[in-house]
């Protein structure tokens, strides 16, 4: 079970698994330094040119939005003074009179080179701000015929009179007898612009048509480039691209915006190579420093090494090759000083190491000795015995009683789980067993296990938990039961029972004693008015109230018979349950319809509408929330409001009512679900009962798989009783047939019917759950009783064909005949059958939804 002891005087040869020396480490930090300078150094500069590039693209969007705004103020304010001047009933009088003196002023800015001029419709200028040419100047002009209709803005134009490429702002006057026309040359704009808005970038600006194919003006050489062609120009080539070269070749960054109030465009242009040699600089600066702090770190990394990572390597080879004072002088005076009391420490280690090194060879020889005797003992012993792996339940080990006991040899044994020795009906609840959480130690039994030869023998097993090589296991003893021994467990049973036995006519005596006192006063109430109607004339008033007093004595008896007979059935370990899932929800609600009375009390619900399903009996959980709420209304005799819910607390739903009635002392609280257990206080014996209804409560709860309980401040300040149910697992909420059924032996009959034609099913045992049901896992088919608690059959069927239309099968069941009209009504809905509960009917019914399942594959 454990590795070999090395015996005295071997020496064990250990893999040489050193790693590098100090010196390789010092080599790889000198290396990742240098990796890591590179790499600072290139994020530098890719930093330093993403900024500079960024700025030198927001310098040039920024000027060139300047640029365009203020050639829009220009072009604006030129057809602003043209539109006036036309409209000024004096330029009408200098069209229709011959050619005379006039005089026009033209003004500055970036248009400074240009004339104003008042044009005749043949093209002849009769007043200009510059000396006035003779002859039609402009009558081949193309845009004199627009100018005489409408204001235009034209560019370019190659102008006659100057011989400069210009811009022409025309406004046409009245009728159109002539026109008022700004000529404006664009080769100074560039310039006018470079100049006012070019900074310390010298930006280069670019005016030009809207679709960037003609210049308008340049601020660079614009006598060569204004009204130019771009279109064979490497500028176009790249025209969606912020950096691109020039007209002229030159890379520049750009940056482009419209002029409102024309179709030009103004780029304005960074030189890449001039914004990048600051960039160059900055990142130039950022390398020294990365290379300063490297010389700095080398230097440090040399003082290290030499002072510290030297005198250790040292230190090592002293200790590898010399004794312990020889290792303490090799390093003393050098060093830090840690490193000195390293070599000081270093024989008080080498003697701990020896001391524990006597003692620990010590120890390997008992356990070598301890697992020798263990395993004489394990092999040697005459009860079988074996360990397995708990998570595969895979034999590890068998001694030589199991082998012979069992009939298998030891390799079959290693070759099988512990379930393969077990009887197929007995595998079942041996793995529920396991796979619960199992105590260190454990001893159970008499279980049965399976020979090779097909026989069983009892056996009581002792196990406790170990660690065998990897495995997580457990040791077993298996103690066959002789004769005797089975007679001694017998007598042990027999005891046990015995005891039982006992209790259980202790508590029958007390029962028996309860019962006859709380039968005593309905029989005696019984007995004495009937020996009234005996013995006595009686008018008809008394006669009738003395017989509803006989039959309200008479049903207090029938319930306490019942009460003690349910209770009696519970706790004797047969009450009839019939788990699925529920909606709790609904069951609240009817059982406060159900005990409504028409009272002072309201009863309030809580309960949200995502409450998920419970898996219980519906029934016996129905009858204990009436009659939680029936003790809520009893001890709340002055009124009072009563509140109903439930909520999802610690994986469970819980159910609760609380009221604001009589309350309950804290030292009853404990004795509250005992039988027959009532509180003696003066305002509780007027209120009737047989102490039964909170034991059966208590027994129908835990039989569902939850818990009971009440909690109250102390009397007059109410109570709130509480218990809690399980979920309904996801498994147990899915199946190909939905049975919505309230008699539980005709679901389970019908279930069992629907199983033998590989149809799984689901029940319902009302239609509130059966709508939950439906919304989360679609059945493929429906059996439908159409007598439901809640609401009805028929509700439902509407419901469903509402939700889920008529695809889905329906078969429905019923006690009563239909008459013709109810018969059509539900074919109307799409029922593929109607049929009346009787023998044979769960057959028919599972027949049938069989069927039509198979037609609906076949045809879709």
């Amino acid at each position: 079970m454990t590795a070999p002891h090395l015996r005295e005087g071997e020496i064990r040869v250990m893999p040489d698994r050193r790693g590098w020396s100090l010196r390789h480490y010092i080599a790889l930090f000198v290396a990742v330094l240098f990796a890591v300078a590179a790499v600072a150094g290139l994020a530098v500069r890719t930093a330093a040119e993403q900024d500079a590039r960024e700025a030198a693209e927001a310098d040039a969007s920024f000027a060139a939005r300047v640029a365009a705004t203020q050639i829009n103020g220009d072009l604006l304010l030129l057809e602003e003074t043209t539109a006036k001047l036309a409209a000024n009933p004096q330029v009408a009088v200098i069209l229709a009179a011959p050619v005379g003196p006039c005089s026009l002023t033209f003004g500055a800015g970036p248009f400074s080179t240009g004339h104003l001029d008042i044009v005749s419709p043949d093209g002849s200028v009769k007043c200009s701000s510059q000396p006035t040419s003779k002859g039609a100047v402009y009558g081949s002009a193309g845009w004199l015929p627009r100018g005489l209709r409408e204001p235009i803005m034209v560019a370019p134009f190659l102008d006659p009179v100057t011989g400069l490429v210009s811009a022409v702002i025309a406004a046409p006057v009245d009728r159109g007898a002539g026109t008022v026309v700004a000529i404006v040359a664009l080769g100074p704009l560039g310039p006018s612009l470079a100049a006012t808005l070019g900074g310390a970038r010298g930006l280069e600006f670019l005016v030009t048509t809207a679709d960037s194919d003609m210049v308008l003006a340049r601020s660079l050489e614009p006598d060569r480039w204004v009204g130019a062609n771009l279109s064979n120009t490497a500028f176009i080539s790249y025209a969606s691209s912020t950096e691109r070269p020039d007209v002229a070749g030159t890379t520049r960054i750009y940056g482009r915006s419209v002029v409102a109030s024309s179709d030009w465009v103004v780029f304005a242009g960074a030189d890449k190579a001039a914004a990048l040699t600051a960039a160059d600089m900055s990142a130039n600066r950022g390398l020294a420093i990365i290379l300063a702090g490297m010389a700095v770190m080398l230097v440090v990394v040399f003082v290290v090494y030499r002072r510290i990572a030297e005198p250790v390597r040292r230190l090592s080879m002293v200790m590898r090759s010399s004794t312990h004072s020889g290792a303490a002088n090799a390093v003393a005076g050098t060093g830090a000083s840690e490193v000195t009391a390293l070599a000081e420490d270093f024989d008080q280690l080498m003697e701990t190491v020896n001391h524990e090194l006597a003692e620990r060879l010590k120890s390997e020889q008992a356990a070598h000795l301890s697992e020798r005797n263990y395993r004489m003992l394990f092999e040697g012993h005459p009860q079988p015995m074996w360990l397995y792996d708990v998570n595969t339940l895979a034999f590890l080990s068998v001694n030589d009683a199991a082998v012979d006991r069992y009939g298998y040899s030891r390799k079959e044994f290693l070759a099988m789980t512990i379930k393969d020795i077990r009887p197929p009906q007995d595998v079942p609840k041996f793995l529920e067993l396991v796979y619960e959480p199992m105590p260190a130690f454990d001893r159970t039994g008499p279980w049965r296990h399976l020979l090779k030869d097909g026989s069983t023998v009892q056996v009581l097993v002792t196990s406790h938990a170990v660690t065998f090589g990897e495995h997580e296991a457990r040791f077993v003893l298996a103690e066959d039961l002789t004769e005797n021994q089975r007679l001694e467990l017998e007598l042990h049973q027999s005891q046990a029972r015995a005891e039982s036995n006992a209790e259980l006519s202790r508590a029958k005596d007390e029962m028996v004693s309860m019962v006859s006192h709380e039968l005593r006063t309905p029989l005696a109430s019984i007995v004495g008015f009937a020996e009234l109607l005996v013995t006595r004339e009686v008018t008809p008033e008394q006669r009738k109230e003395y017989l509803a007093v006989m039959l309200q004595e008479g049903r207090r008896l029938t319930s306490l018979i019942n009460d003690f007979l349910d209770l009696r059935r519970i706790e004797g370990g047969h009450p009839t349950l019939s788990f699925a899932p529920t909606d709790a929800g609904a069951l609240i609600k009817r059982a406060v319809d159900l005990t409504s009375d028409g009272s002072s009390s309201k009863v309030e619900t809580r309960i949200p509408d995502d409450l998920p399903l419970v898996q219980v009996d519906s029934d016996s959980i129905f009858r204990v929330i009436t009659n939680m709420l029936s003790n809520a209304r009893k001890y709340s005799p002055d009124g009072g409001p009563i509140v109903v819910g439930a909520s999802v607390v610690d994986g469970m739903v819980e159910v609760f009512v609380k009221d604001e009635g009589l309350g309950i002392p804290s030292e009853a609280l404990a004795q509250l679900f005992r039988r027959f257990y009532r509180i003696d206080t003066p305002d509780r014996r007027k209120i009737k009962g047989t102490g039964l209804g909170l034991a059966i409560s208590k027994n129908i709860v835990e039989a569902n798989g939850g818990k009971i309980g009440a909690r109250s401040e102390g009397p007059g300040k109410g109570a709130r009783f509480h218990f809690t149910v399980p979920l309904a697992r996801e498994r147990s909420q899915t199946g190909d047939v939905l049975v919505v059924e309230d008699d539980s032996g005709f679901a389970h009959l019908l279930e069992a019917e629907l199983a033998a034609r590989s149809l799984s099913s689901i029940w319902a045992s009302d239609a509130e759950t059966a709508e939950h049901l439906m919304s989360k896992n679609t059945a493929r088919a429906v059996v439908l009783y159409l007598l439901l608690p809640g609401f009805s059959g028929e509700a439902f069927l509407q419901r469903l064909r509402a939700t889920h239309g008529i695809g889905i099968p329906v078969v429905v069941v019923t006690m009563k005949d239909l008459d013709p009209g109810a018969i059509l009504s539900l074919q109307k809905a799409g029922v593929t059958a109607v049929l009346r509960k009787g023998p044979g009917i769960a057959e028919t019914a599972a027949n049938m939804v069989a069927k039509s399942l198979v037609s609906e594959l076949v045809a879709s």
